[in-house]
């Protein structure tokens, strides 16, 4: 792991000692491209100020991520640990090892610095006490290995992507999941295959994979980028209501208990048990914001999403790589 600073100039990656930012010596006749202008060994683009050493030689590091109030870092890789940093030791001063998968994907920090969550290859996501470095959280109920895991601005819960590309919202403080997001199915047109009427045709496979989730600054909203080259907003404010989700709710078995508790619309339906008042609750329960279809779709042609960001002004940022071999990804609305 190195780190960087991004304002600073130096020669091949070390900080100059000018002082007052004054031009460097031009580089050797040797090292001058002919026909190009004549360059220097100064690099504008930052320099490397430190190398931290901790993680197996042989294996990738996937993961950084600071803590929001600097100092610490956490990185993840594939010898199946994550570990906590800080910006004046060269080695790690924690290592959160209980994955039983032999690679970590990702690592966040929870909003109070006081716990790092990673996600992995065993289809489950770990929170992590940095000052003992115990987990105290296994966030389970993942199809497939945790690809991307983040927490909201509020801190009450995290949202994991897996490969199959649903994003799972977990309840910190239970440690139980509550709701499911799935993306609607995808169609693509492809040269020289059997179309239909609309002049799409289905894939067999599509490409789920989610590399990239943010909540907005207000916690509200949460975005979702990936392979399939659609960045979806998602109103995540109803995200613990299971009424909002009755397909989620049906699937984990929850029906009709006490307040609180998913029912389906044709128990509430044939329900007729049920005070007033409580039909009253269950329905205002109902018709709080939803989270079964996103709310915004901004879709690409050939673009995969690699990551997201959002601005305190709410505005999203997105970064991604062309891939002319795929096909042009359309979403299914029927």
């Amino acid at each position: 792991v190195r780190l960087w600073d991004t304002m600073a100039k130096g020669p091949y990656g070390k900080v100059s000692k000018d002082p007052k930012g004054q031009k460097a010596k031009e580089a050797p006749q040797d090292a001058i491209v002919p026909g190009l202008r004549t360059e220097t060994n100064e690099d504008v683009s930052g320099a490397a100020l430190a190398v931290y050493r901790g993680h197996m030689p042989s294996a990738p590091v996937w993961s950084v991520s600071f803590a929001p109030s600097g100092y610490y870092f956490a990185s993840a890789g594939a010898d199946g640990t994550a570990r906590l940093w800080t910006t004046d030791r060269p080695a790690p001063v924690r290592v959160f090892a209980g994955h039983i998968s032999p690679s970590v994907n990702c690592v966040t920090w929870h909003p109070n610095c006081n716990y790092v969550l990673t996600g992995a290859d065993d289809k489950t996501i770990r929170m992590w006490d940095i000052l003992s470095g115990n987990c105290v959280r296994l966030l389970d109920g993942c199809s497939q290995g945790v690809n991307v895991v983040t927490v909201s601005p509020s801190g009450r819960y995290a949202a994991g992507a897996d490969y199959s590309g649903i994003i799972s919202i977990w309840d910190l403080g239970s440690g139980r999941k509550v709701n499911e997001l799935r993306p609607p199915p995808l169609e693509a047109t492809t040269a020289g295959s059997k179309r239909s009427a609309s002049g799409t045709v289905r894939l067999a496979s599509d490409p789920r994979a989610i590399h990239s989730l943010c909540y907005s600054a207000c916690g509200t909203a949460l975005a979702s980028g990936g392979d399939d080259g659609t960045v979806r907003i998602w109103d995540v404010r109803g995200a613990a209501n299971n009424m909002s989700n009755p397909a989620f709710a049906a699937k984990q078995g929850w029906g009709e208990t006490s307040a609180g508790v998913a029912m389906s619309a044709q128990q509430l339906h044939n329900n007729t048990s049920a005070s007033n008042r409580q039909q009253q609750q269950i329905m205002g329960m109902k018709n709080r914001p939803g989270t079964l279809t996103p709310v915004k779709s901004f879709a690409t042609r050939r673009t995969l999403i690699m990551d997201l960001q959002y601005t305190k002004r709410n505005l999203l940022l997105s970064v991604g790589k062309y891939a002319a071999s795929l096909p042009v990804l359309v979403p299914n609305n029927d």
